[in-house]
C-alpha cells in the first residue's frame, strides 16, 4: 500500500501535533502539553471536528471540549 495513502488516524510513525496541525489548518491552533494537547478553535463552523476527534479517539485520548469565555478548546489527555 502506497504510504502516502495510509490515513492519519492508523499511522503510528507521525508527530499528531503536527498531523493536527496540518488538518486544521487555519481554524485552530494546538499546543502540546503534559503529553497531550490543548486545541483552541478559531473558526466554528470551519473546524475538521470529525477528523480531529477521531485523530484523538483512536489514539486513546480521553477528550473534553471546554469553553473559557467566548473561545471554545479542546482537551486531550492520556
Amino acid at each position: 500500500m502506497d504510504k502516502s495513502k495510509v490515513p492519519l488516524v492508523s499511522n503510528p510513525g507521525i508527530d499528531l501535533g503536527e498531523a493536527l496541525a496540518q488538518v486544521m489548518g487555519d481554524t485552530g491552533g494546538v499546543h502540546e502539553m503534559m503529553g497531550g494537547f490543548r486545541i483552541k478553535v478559531y473558526h466554528l463552523r470551519a473546524f475538521p471536528w470529525a477528523d480531529v476527534f477521531k485523530m484523538l479517539v483512536f489514539r486513546d485520548f480521553r477528550v473534553y471540549v471546554t469553553r473559557h469565555k467566548a473561545d471554545i478548546f479542546i482537551e486531550a489527555s492520556v
